[in-house]
């Protein structure tokens, strides 16, 4: 661990050891990380490297949205990707560092009439996790506007990948997991996004609990359903476990309404896919990431 903070001083990276990680997280859940630390795009690689070199575990994250940390937090490091901001454009094309907020890129193509990114508003999280878990919604997937992604490999060998040579699917990029998404450039097209992204947080804060603590979307929605409206016809709205609670808003958002506890999640999360498989045979498979031991 020494020798990743000395890197860390060396290069002027912010690092923080044994930091409750529930800090950065949307469901605010989460034990301590033996240390977190906040790389830059150019420094990341060595990072890792040195991390590597350690012998320890890591693992990278964005916003936190899509994500279930444990009670007792992670033996390792986090590296935390908010200082890898930047956003490039040059006529219609836009490149995007992987810590760029979802948010911030889609107020950034708002104000520039560019169309293409109109269905992520109102999702959270950052670039790198989107292109991930190819997120999206009102039938818009991040995928649909992309070009190429610059990622990390377990060789630590930056490569850059066409969208055409990506085995892009519903909520995965197909990149291996142990793959980290450096930067991502897109191509959208003259247009009046206002219309159709006003349209769409409109029905997103009517239907969705977007104010509340959760990690989005529970579960994956299985082919031919909506996993919300299988849980909702279990009647399974309200159910609760400790400060875990199914939304009554949209019933694949589970709600952290205190000091709600990863085991919790997890024990509510259980209940819920064995009562939808019993009433309907259809096995409900997470969304959510599920990080760290003793959960």
């Amino acid at each position: 661990m020494k020798n990743i903070e000395i890197f860390c001083k060396e290069k002027g990276l912010i690092y923080k050891k044994y930091e409750p990680l529930s800090e950065y997280t949307t469901l605010k859940i989460g034990g301590q990380a033996d240390l977190i630390a906040f790389s830059e795009e150019d420094s990341i690689v060595d990072l890792i490297e040195v991390i590597k070199n350690e012998g320890l575990a890591y693992y990278v994250i964005g916003g936190g949205s899509n994500l279930l940390i444990s009670d007792s937090g992670f033996r390792g490091v986090i590296i935390n990707t908010k200082r890898m901001n930047r956003i490039d454009i040059e006529e219609f094309k836009i490149r995007a560092s992987a810590g760029v907020k979802l948010q911030r890129l889609a107020a950034f193509v708002l104000k520039r009439n560019l169309s293409g990114m109109e269905g992520l508003v109102g999702i959270p999280g950052t670039v790198g996790g989107a292109v991930k878990g190819n997120a999206g919604s009102f039938g818009y997937e991040i995928k649909d506007s992309l070009e190429e992604v610059e990622v990390i490999t377990d060789q630590l060998e930056i490569k850059v990948l066409k969208k055409q040579n990506m085995n892009f699917k519903y909520r995965s990029s197909g990149l291996p997991e142990s793959w980290i998404i450096k930067s991502a450039r897109f191509s959208l097209k003259s247009g009046e996004p206002f219309k159709k992204m006003k349209e769409f947080l409109k029905k997103k804060i009517e239907t969705q609990p977007l104010r509340d603590r959760s990690a989005g979307c529970v579960f994956k929605n299985p082919e031919g359903h909506s996993a919300g409206a299988l849980i909702d016809k279990a009647g399974l709205k309200g159910m609760r476990i400790g400060d875990i609670v199914v939304s009554p808003v949209h019933a694949n958002y589970f709600i952290n309404t205190g000091r709600g506890k990863a085991s919790d999640f997890l024990r509510l999360m259980d209940i819920v896919r064995e009562k939808v498989f019993k009433l309907f045979s259809i096995e409900l498979e997470p969304e959510i990431k599920i990080l760290g031991g003793q959960l």
